[in-house]
């Protein structure tokens, strides 16, 4: 039976946060009063986790063994029958209108397109650039302030071209947290490489449909609240991500992507001191409030207002990501994009 559009979710222990993700859809899907289906891929391999997917009634619910995300994208695509398919994580709650304007985006001529995803009121900035070139910035920028400093302007620039946007913006990849596209797309640029177990597999995928001349693009309408992580241990995971990094630059780039992905990034050159609790010890004008979860400060989500705006949020960033986590928080003039101030700030349970 077919159907307009497609959700694909690829679940880990993911049962607690599905039920958001797949609701929203439905809902979206209904307000547009297209057809539907929501297939889910469960790679939990636990009985539990299975029972509570399927108590949200899928139209399809695969239990696979853990072959990683690339392949439970390809089995969910496989298995789904609409023109227009979303692939994505199901730590996702789709904001109204979301599902429209990625639909309309599609329909506007671009291929591939992903939605503005958010936080307790911080918009995620565009997925990071991975190439040989930005690795060695990156790492230029953790051992020197100056070059630290630079950095950081060139990225706000790139981000509020983004952030500023009020119609789909071209951009050179997006992230695999939720993905839009036609079936005959997918089919042009072939399955995932299941080679990848877990990231780089849609950065590998979407430079592919690049090299096809396929166009790529940010939907700013399409907001998607987007609890990233919840499934996954930093430490447990960091050994997944060097052998994907190493993979995809070795594949892309040759000689020079070995080199690069061998940079280890450090800490940004700078001496954080503890976010106060209270605000009047923060800077009182507006400014681009900035919040990262690597020590670098790259990548980062952001907000443009006040210190009571930006700290209100947090509890709902800590509450997101599993109650604990240590992030750096960034103050940077809009104008200039110059830093005002940089703290560490620790989530902690309750």
């Amino acid at each position: 039976m077919s159907a307009d559009v497609s959700l694909v979710l690829v679940a880990y222990r993911s049962s607690a946060a599905a039920p958001a993700a797949v609701a929203s859809f439905r809902a979206e899907a209904a307000r547009l009063g297209v057809s539907s289906e929501v297939i889910l891929v469960d790679h939990s391999e636990d009985p539990n986790e299975a029972a509570g997917l399927e108590a949200l009634a899928p139209d399809r619910l695969l239990e696979r063994p853990n072959r990683g995300y690339a392949a439970g994208v390809n089995a969910g695509f496989a298995a789904s029958a609409g023109r227009t398919v979303l692939a994505g994580n199901p730590d996702i709650t789709f904001q109204e209108g979301s599902v429209a304007a990625l639909l309309a985006a599609l329909d506007e001529g671009w291929d591939i397109v992903g939605p503005q995803f958010t936080l307790a009121g911080l918009l995620f900035p565009p997925s990071d650039l991975q190439t040989p070139g930005e690795q060695l910035r990156r790492w230029l920028a953790s051992r020197s302030r100056m070059l630290w400093d630079r950095q950081l302007r060139h990225e706000l620039e790139r981000w509020r071209l983004v952030w500023d946007a009020t119609a789909a913006m071209p951009v050179p990849t997006l992230s695999g947290a939720l993905l839009a596209f036609r079936r005959e797309t997918f089919e042009r640029v072939g399955p995932w490489d299941e080679g990848y177990f877990l990231y780089f597999e849609e950065t590998d995928w979407l430079r592919r449909a690049a090299a096809r001349g396929l166009r790529l693009a940010l939907v700013p309408q399409a907001r998607v609240v987007h609890a990233w992580g919840h499934s996954t241990d930093p430490e447990a995971s960091s050994g997944y991500f060097a052998a994907s990094m190493a993979r995809f630059f070795s594949a892309h780039f040759g000689w020079r992507g070995r080199l690069a992905q061998r940079l280890r990034l450090g800490p940004a050159p700078l001496h954080p001191t503890a976010l106060p609790a209270e605000t009047d010890a923060l800077p009182r004008q507006s400014l681009w409030w900035l919040l990262s979860p690597t020590g670098l400060g790259f990548p980062a989500a952001g907000l443009l207002g006040t210190a009571q705006e930006f700290t209100r949020g947090l509890p709902g960033v800590g509450a997101a990501r599993g109650g604990s986590g240590h992030y750096l928080a960034l103050a940077a003039d809009p104008g200039t994009g110059r830093l005002a101030g940089a703290w560490s700030w620790e989530a902690r349970d309750g």
